[in-house]
């Protein structure tokens, strides 16, 4: 299991929710009955959730809340709308492009009729809620439904992987079959256009069903190291975040650094370091969207889908040190570090 040293961070999750406007934990809300929160999750319960229903507890805000889980498969999502609409909570919320898609539709579907429409709606982890098609914009979301946004910009990105090292060819590799994976590969493709970094493309080949084939991973690994790549770039990626642990064994047999968008590898797998939100403190940001929701009476609509302005470097220096790749010493000042003790 891995040991975790945090520097200063509890500082950090008070500065961004107050820039943010938090309201005082002090002044409850009116409500003499709790709000009905119908949360609709991907894979199960995460730190997100935990965050969230720590800031209603926190502030006062009495709440109840149903949880029904996806299973990772869309098809499983028709009876969970239907009990929505049937039992028609103050706030339904949702985890992830794919959850929020199959909730409430694109803002442009064909039949509106098959998703939630008429409620309020809160989205959490979407990695590319305009690409898809999900809020006209961050500042308008133009429909009943916002959401806090979690990725780090990108040029912040390329930024760290630049500081950690003069690296000056990375590699991608990524699910072909998912709509953020491609989008990231495209921003990636035109980001380091403006850099010294050539990128290496590398999709996952499909298997029989149509899927990308998990068995191809290390291979790919070897075929990123074997055309010059020297780092691995992990972006917002369900599979290649749900095969994490073989990624990046495969990388550290390699020789290869990893970096992530997303905090799940960072925190499941042995990658190298990343750029990323800390899920506790979106979910207290998911909160926060939720107070004024529910207690201040914001239309969805009107409210700006809101983000964090500062974000976790975290670095792993077991892996480090199996790569012979420390960190300069100027981001150890402001990192969070992972050493990991037996299996990780």
């Amino acid at each position: 299991m891995p040991i975790r040293v945090k520097i200063g961070f509890t500082k950090f999750v008070a500065a961004c929710l107050l820039a943010a406007g938090l309201s005082d934990p002090a002044i409850a809300q009116n409500a003499t009955q709790p709000f009905h929160i119908f949360a609709v999750l991907w894979r199960g319960e995460t730190e997100v959730e935990e965050g969230f229903r720590a800031y209603l507890t926190e502030h006062n805000i009495p709440f109840k809340m149903t949880v029904r889980n996806l299973d990772r498969d869309r098809a499983n999502a028709p009876p969970i709308v239907a009990e929505i609409k049937r039992t028609r909570p103050d706030l339904v919320y949702t985890w992830g492009t794919g959850t929020t898609s199959s909730i409430f539709g694109a803002l442009d579907t064909e039949s509106p009729q098959k998703f939630v429409r008429d409620l309020p709606g809160l989205f959490v982890l979407v990695a590319y809620p305009l690409a898809a098609k999900l809020v006209e914009s961050y500042a308008r979301p133009g429909r009943s439904l916002s959401g806090t946004a979690f990725l780090s910009p990108l040029d912040a990105q390329l930024n760290t992987i630049r500081s950690y090292h003069s690296f000056k060819k990375i590699a991608v590799i990524y699910d072909r079959t998912a709509s953020n994976s491609r989008i990231n590969v495209a921003d990636l493709r035109a980001a380091v256009k403006t850099t010294d970094i050539a990128l290496i493309e590398l999709p996952v080949p499909l298997n029989a069903a149509g899927k990308s084939d998990a068995s191809a991973i290390v291979g790919l690994v070897r075929q990123a190291k074997e055309q010059g790549a020297e780092l691995l770039y992990m972006g917002p990626d369900s599979f290649i975040s749900r095969h994490s642990k073989d990624y990046t064994a495969a990388a550290i047999a390699n020789k290869m650094p990893t970096f992530s968008a997303t905090e799940a590898p960072l925190r499941n797998s042995q990658t190298m370091f990343g750029l990323v939100s800390d899920y506790y403190t979106v979910g207290k940001l998911a909160g926060l969207q939720a107070e004024r929701i529910l207690v201040h009476k914001q239309a969805p609509q009107d409210l700006p889908v809101a983000h964090l302005s500062r974000y976790k470097l975290w670095i792993n220096m077991d892996v480090a040190h199996q790569i012979g790749m420390y960190p300069p010493m100027n981001m150890i000042s402001v990192s969070d570090f992972q050493t990991s003790v037996g299996d990780n």
